[in-house]
């Protein structure tokens, strides 16, 4: 089974200030029912001021959450740019994707330690075929960059004559450029050993560029609330944190771009014509992807929606979020309202949002 690509995903974000601090994504396969079942929880739920956010931003946060609550918006990794909004009109096969998709809302929760989190469930229906869809939108965008060249940090590379044949006889013989199997997730490419360097020069840029910033944006926003300042700002210009020493070894300890890599199981492994990305373990029952934290976090928004008489779940064990997404795998989806509404479904009985 395979996994769409981050330009498919691209297509269905939006944005707003509300953000969360860190990440953890459960994924179930049943070949049987032909259905992949997702846990989303959202660990440290904050309103975001700076980066072009906007004033107000407790008050954009509160409506941000009412909007996915109607929607059942959802959210890989980080606010952008794998926000998927379900309702919103996107290019066909985009929308044949998103037809395979359910999203059940949960609810707000505090853990063990006060932080305001909150959770979803997510379905892919008609798994195999919602696959296909995906690997055949995959192989024309793959095949589109072998005609043109790649870009996606410094000038157009051209991929050589060995790797453009090698990806005609891989998609030939039926292989697919990506898998998924319980516990494992993989990307696949046919390329030369040239071009097989480039790629890994490309994870290196994306590394580079984000890494950095995510430790000086820790460091700029905690230094900032130590001096009284908004503790919403998570802004940072360059050169505005100096690291030295112990600091700096902290700081990349803690960056979520380095935790990604020793808090989950993956692999990169090359073949002498095929390059294959791997996340998860093969034979597990289940993905687990962790996204470490930012330390970002702020209880401003929990405090204003304690105020506003919010239902707010206090102390959620995990044992009860595993409880909750077992029996979620055994019943259908209960819809958002406007997505419910899109699909002709009505709006779902709130008695039954969250399985509590």
């Amino acid at each position: 089974m395979k996994c769409g690509p981050i330009a498919v995903c691209a297509l269905l974000l939006c944005g707003g200030c509300l953000e969360f601090d860190a990440q953890d994504i459960t994924v179930r396969y049943d070949a049987k029912a032909d259905r992949i079942d997702a846990l989303l929880v959202y660990r440290g739920l904050f309103a975001e001021s700076g980066n072009g956010s906007g004033d107000k931003p407790l008050d954009k946060a509160i409506k941000d959450l009412a909007d996915a609550r109607q929607t059942g918006e959802f959210v890989f990794w980080n606010n952008w740019p794998l926000r998927v909004d379900l309702t919103n009109e996107r290019p066909a096969p985009v929308m044949a994707l998103m037809a395979h998709i359910d999203v059940e809302n949960g609810g707000l929760f505090t853990d063990p330690h006060g932080v305001l989190c909150a959770y979803q469930f997510v379905r892919v229906r008609e798994a195999r075929a919602f696959l296909q869809k995906v690997n055949l939108l995959f192989e024309v965008g793959l095949q589109a960059r072998l005609a043109s060249g790649w870009n996606a940090y410094g000038p157009a590379h051209t991929f050589d004559d060995d790797t453009k044949d090698m990806v005609r006889e891989f998609l030939r013989s039926g292989e697919k450029l990506l898998t998924l199997e319980p516990g494992r997730l993989e990307v696949r490419l046919p390329c030369s050993a040239k071009d097989h360097a480039w790629l890994k020069g490309q994870l290196e840029q994306h590394f580079v560029l984000n890494a950095p910033r995510e430790m000086l944006r820790r460091a700029a926003t905690a230094a900032r609330r130590s001096g009284g300042g908004d503790v919403t700002d998570t802004s940072v210009a360059e050169g505005a944190v100096d690291l030295r020493g112990g600091e700096l070894r902290d700081a990349v300890r803690q960056c979520p771009s380095v935790r990604f890599f020793w808090d989950n199981d993956w692999s990169l492994q090359r073949d002498p014509e095929l390059t294959t990305v791997g996340l998860g373990v093969r034979g597990a029952a289940e993905l687990c992807v962790h996204k470490a934290s930012e330390g970002l976090y702020h209880d401003s928004l929990l405090k204003a929606l304690r105020e506003k008489g919010e239902t707010i779940e206090d102390g959620l064990p995990e044992q009860e979020l595993a409880r909750r997404f077992e029996a979620f795998r055994g019943r259908d989806a209960v819809l958002p309202p406007k997505l419910a509404e899109r699909r002709g479904a009505g709006a779902p009985p709130a008695a039954k949002q969250g399985d509590k």
